[in-house]
């Protein structure tokens, strides 16, 4: 076999043998949540921590239920992406030691690498596409409380995507110390895989519709409270992607910082946030959102955000607690 020939079969070989990458979150669980850029893990005190941290379904009130529905898209990146859009919803309940969710959510994925020959047979180069596709997800947590400042949850959950439904889990951690909390929260662990999405960067990738899979997500976070174990006035936070994750443009790896006040008797709430990428260009994202009292325990809240190209999102959606 010519030597030329040798190579190109090796490579094709490797190729086959990791045909199937990530996809990761683009839209994000919950307008409080959103409104706080993210900033989260170590907050998850409603009944969206099905979502953000199963341990902290233990750390809140003791019925929270939490109906949310909003639209994100995301920007071209610097060849010239189509603009992504879709839509976002959950419906979650918690009490005490137990939540239920249910969560729509757009992810991205890149798609089945291809040889490509450019110039002289011996040159090969790979190419890969990004993908889209949108996940339908139902969840139980279930926490555990190791001691008094010490709780882990898991989330089992059932993933519908691209005509596929499969089983998955997360889990995570919160401890606590005075007025502060930490959080750790790993997502996808079984790495579950879909039939290749809609490819999202040319046409000319519409040939290339390789599986796709939900790859783990670990996120770690602080938080202080002014408050805490009680109701808080004022919650400053901050998050960090562990590890990298696809995006339609390009890999990143997220840091974010939020902020939460609340006035007027808890009857008004604002927040804020930022978050940008720690690799492949910061590509930041500034986030605002607020919560209206209608009656103790029942609130009407709203985020918006603002980043890197057109990428936007917003939200609306009722919280209520017991």
């Amino acid at each position: 076999m010519p030597k030329n020939s040798r190579k190109r079969t090796l490579i094709a070989g490797l190729l086959a043998l990791i045909s199937v990458q990530t996809a990761s979150a683009q839209g994000q669980i919950g307008t409080r949540a959103s409104g706080m850029a993210g900033a989260f893990v170590a907050v998850a005190d409603d009944a969206t921590a099905v979502y953000w941290n199963p341990a902290g379904v233990a750390t809140g009130s003791i019925v929270s239920v939490v109906l949310d529905a909003g639209r994100f898209q995301s920007g071209p990146d610097p060849q010239g992406l189509e603009t992504q859009k879709d839509t976002s919803a959950v419906v979650a309940l918690s009490a005490t030691a137990i939540g239920l969710a249910y969560y729509r959510l757009g992810t991205y994925g890149k798609g089945k690498p291809k040889p490509v020959v450019a110039g002289p047979e011996s040159r090969e180069e790979v190419g890969r596409s990004v993908h889209a596709m949108t996940t339908n997800t139902a969840g139980v947590s279930l926490v555990q409380s190791l001691n008094e400042h010490i709780v882990i949850g898991a989330t089992p959950k059932i993933v519908g995507g691209a005509g596929r439904v499969v089983a998955d889990v997360d889990a995570g951690v919160m401890a606590w110390a005075n007025r502060f909390r930490f959080g750790l929260v790993a997502r996808n662990l079984t790495t579950p895989s879909f039939p290749g999405g809609a490819p999202s960067r040319s046409e000319a990738a519409a040939d290339d519709a390789g599986a796709t899979e939900l790859g783990r997500e670990v996120r770690i976070g602080g938080a202080w409270g002014s408050g805490w174990t009680g109701v808080s006035r004022v919650i400053v936070s901050a998050d960090a992607d562990l590890i990298s994750r696809a995006a339609p443009d390009g890999d990143r790896r997220d840091v974010a910082a939020g902020v939460e006040t609340w006035w007027m008797s808890q009857r008004l709430g604002l927040r804020g946030g930022v978050r940008s990428s720690t690799i492949g260009g910061a590509r930041a994202a500034v986030a605002a959102g607020i919560s209206a009292g209608l009656q103790p325990g029942m609130l009407v809240e709203a985020h918006v955000v603002r980043g890197h190209g057109d990428e936007r999102s917003w939200s609306v959606g009722a919280r209520m607690t017991f």
